[in-house]
């Protein structure tokens, strides 16, 4: 008597399809948020615009004035929430352009340092010569700003934060748990910090929009979502 046993290794079958479960529902959460957020930033600009109308109406009357103001103020935090949705969905109006990635680290360093406090040290290490990029110089900014405030929070009682650009030579096969990038020749942006990093069990949800796991008055849960989505862009 003998036996015959066929084994199959489908680990690499079983790795793409989480790869592809993660990739649909990422793009699902993009579909509904960006339908929701173009939906309230209708109803916030109708807001808005009775709150100019109801100013104009109030005249003299001080206290009404600082009302409506107030009013104001919560439409415009509203508008910038749904800029940074429609940002992660992908849908929000971009104005692309040839941006040299070296000069934007240089540019946005001073505000990086300010931002990020004396207790972490910033320091770059940029590629030789002009790395240009197609990109929207804002949201460039954005997600750069988005990375180095959590490097910082990573940090509390200081450390170093790194800003690195160079050129990366993609592999068709490369893939990570969030899909399969395209091969090729790119530039790489890459920040570092010496921070307590994330936790393997939350690193599933990272992109998340509003997945956060600082306390309820340190984070939005939007600033890796956003980043996620200026990078797909």
């Amino acid at each position: 008597r003998r036996i015959t046993a066929i084994v199959r290794d489908v680990s690499d079958r079983r790795r793409m399809e989480a790869q592809l479960l993660q990739a649909q529902k990422m793009e699902a959460i993009g579909r509904m948020t960006g339908g929701i957020a173009h939906d309230f930033n209708n109803l916030l600009t109708a807001i808005g615009g009775q709150a100019e109308i109801a100013v104009s109406a109030a005249g003299r009357d001080s206290v009404m004035r600082g009302r409506l103001s107030e009013i104001r103020r919560a439409v415009d935090r509203g508008s910038e929430l749904t800029r940074r949705l429609l940002a992660f969905s992908r849908q929000e109006p971009i104005a692309t352009r040839p941006v040299d990635l070296n000069a934007t680290v240089l540019e946005l360093g001073g505000v990086l340092r300010r931002l990020i406090g004396e207790d972490v040290t910033v320091s770059f290490d940029l590629a030789p010569g002009p790395l240009t990029v197609l990109a929207d110089p804002s949201q460039l900014d954005q997600a750069l700003l988005n990375l180095a405030v959590n490097g910082r929070d990573a940090m509390p009682s200081g450390g170093r934060l790194v800003i690195a650009t160079s050129v990366a030579q993609v592999a068709a096969e490369a893939s990570s748990p969030f899909g399969r990038a395209r091969h090729g020749t790119f530039a790489q942006l890459k920040v570092t910090d010496t921070g307590c990093g994330i936790a393997p069990e939350h690193l599933p949800r990272i992109f998340d929009p509003f997945f956060t796991t600082k306390a309820a008055d340190r984070g939005t849960g939007l600033g890796l979502a956003i980043t996620y989505g200026v990078v797909q862009q």
